[in-house]
């Protein structure tokens, strides 16, 4: 963590008043620091970060803006870079307009349309990702192979030693079923990590998005489920029902833009449980995630349960 001294010290590299209040940002609706991410006075992003995803969300942001879309674009400092190097990179950016949705919109009578809404924008995204993909030489990941080699064998201990409350069955209908279908779905350049607190709104509209850090080539389904796990991550015991409801939204949205294959359909509950493994797996591994561990055991029981759900919201 950065003192406000020595953010302010970072910030004499740039043209730009030095007296503006500093501001940590808080992500997962005020839960946790970002730790690496500050507010600027009310126009200035200030974040920092290793070379390599600096570097790949400045790439992606600049082809996106060439497709017409609202991007985070660096600041030069007073020498003319566009980042300042010291221990970390250091980028500079304006402020998007827009903020992320309220948690009382998301789980509100009108749940299932701004749900919709992340979908078709999901869905858009994925097009201009598409079309820049060539240009970004993103890594590519083996999906089920993570899951099947790693999560999955941590998620049975874990099973085992919280005593989670679903049938074995579960890991082995994973390995077979989804193994099936896995090579069929269609793969391209996503965000990665699309939760609510990276979509931005501006007048109920969604105005952009921000954070392409963990942008990679794998299954487009990542990001439309990803989406919906981070909401319901974010959910009261009471709203957990409402999720569903979201859920199918998201799904549909998608499906209106960019329209979902069999296939895909056939692995929506699969995409969903292969992003709890790894997080249960990956939060277990921290002490300080030990909390956010249990969220996600809590949230992949109450996917399993509701499976049958899952094979009839596209049908």
């Amino acid at each position: 963590m950065y003192t406000e001294r020595e953010l302010r010290k970072v910030l004499e590299n740039w043209d730009i008043d030095k007296d503006l209040p500093i501001s940590d940002i808080f992500i997962m609706d005020g839960a946790k620091v970002s730790g690496n991410v500050w507010t600027v006075g009310k126009e200035y992003i200030l974040k920092a970060g290793d070379r390599e995803k600096i570097f790949k969300n400045l790439n992606i942001s600049k082809a996106l803006q060439k497709q017409g879309f609202t991007s985070s674009l660096p600041i030069p400092t007073k020498t003319g870079c566009e980042y300042l190097e010291n221990n970390e990179i250091f980028i500079l950016t304006q402020v998007l307009k827009g903020n992320p949705l309220p948690k009382s919109d998301r789980f509100g009578d009108n749940c299932m349309k701004f749900g919709e809404k992340y979908g078709k924008s999901i869905a858009r995204l994925h097009k201009a990702l598409k079309a820049i993909q060539k240009d970004i030489l993103p890594d590519e990941v083996n999906l089920y192979k993570n899951v099947t080699v790693w999560a999955l064998p941590n998620v049975k201990q874990q099973k085992m030693q919280w005593g989670m409350e679903f049938d074995e069955y579960f890991f082995d209908d994973y390995i077979k079923n989804f193994g099936k279908l896995y090579d069929r779905l269609p793969k391209q350049l996503i965000h990665g990590d699309p939760n609510p607190s990276n979509i931005l709104f501006e007048d109920d509209e969604i105005s952009g998005f921000i954070d392409f850090d963990l942008s990679e080539v794998n299954v487009r389904l990542w990001d439309v489920c990803y989406c919906a796990t981070g909401i319901l991550s974010e959910a009261s015991d009471e709203a957990y029902e409402k999720w569903l409801d979201i859920l199918c939204g998201i799904l549909h949205g998608y499906d209106l833009e960019g329209k979902l294959t069999q296939e895909e359909k056939q692995a929506v509950f699969y995409i969903i449980c292969s992003i709890q493994m790894i997080c249960i797996a990956y939060f277990e591994s921290y002490d300080k995630f030990r909390e956010l561990a249990n969220t996600n055991r809590k949230m992949l029981q109450f996917i399993i349960r509701n499976k049958e759900h899952f094979d009839n919201i596209l049908n």
